[in-house]
């Protein structure tokens, strides 16, 4: 895997550089600023960018902005933005770049302290998945709205929800629920109904459907 890291601050660039070249991960550009962003990409052509969301201390979403223009310009280039702070608008407007929203992931830099997680995002989104950092869906989760139709949902249908916004495959909730995957793909049927999310005539659309939406509907559902 190519990759191009954009971050202002010299320590992690060196930090993810490093820990990425142990895990066999070729870092093939480094940039600090949007405009070696999108001459680095340009050269580089990496299957993925990791963008700092905050490049400078003027602006707080510059980093968004980078992420934009890298997805107008070179929409094959996979994203995945980095922040200190987790922010569920921030998020959002990653996944309305574009309709279906794709290959793109919004994590806390926290998750830089486990590298693990941290390539399983990268996998996740170049292969055109969604990954979507476990605190904000937890923040999400726990945030009532009058008539959420999450309310609708039992607790157990709330944690497939929840695994399933995280970036999850079907093999990995079940694996995570100990239960069949046979038994996931009807629970992910019923979540559907019960949701009243866009319905498609084949099980593996409507799981791409309702990944996109259930993340849509929590991130929309805290600007209330």
């Amino acid at each position: 895997m190519r990759v191009v890291i954009i971050e202002d601050q010299g320590f992690y660039l060196d930090l993810l550089t490093d820990a990425l070249g142990s895990r066999g991960i070729t870092v093939v550009g480094r940039a600090t600023t949007e405009p070696e962003a999108l001459r680095v990409i340009d050269e580089t052509a990496p299957d993925l960018a990791v963008v700092d969301i905050r490049l400078s201390k003027d602006r707080e979403d510059e980093g968004l902005q980078v992420a934009e223009r890298v997805r107008a310009q070179y929409p094959d280039v996979a994203l995945l933005v980095l922040s200190a702070y987790l922010e569920p608008a921030y998020a959002e407007r990653l996944l309305t770049m574009e309709r279906p929203p794709r290959a793109v992931g919004y994590l806390g830099k926290d998750r830089l302290g486990d590298l693990d997680e941290l390539l399983r995002a990268f996998h996740t989104v170049t292969r055109g998945g969604l990954m979507i950092d476990p605190d904000i869906v937890s923040q999400l989760m726990s945030r009532r709205r009058v008539e959420d139709p999450v309310d609708r949902l039992t607790p157990h249908e709330r944690r497939v929800l929840s695994l399933l916004a995280q970036g999850r495959s079907n093999l990995g909730i079940a694996q995570e629920l100990n239960v069949k995957i046979s038994t996931i793909e009807r629970q992910l049927s019923t979540i559907t109904d019960k949701l009243g999310l866009a319905q498609a005539t084949d099980l593996g659309r409507r799981n791409v459907n309702l990944r996109v939406l259930a993340a849509l509907a929590f991130l929309r559902g805290t600007r209330s």
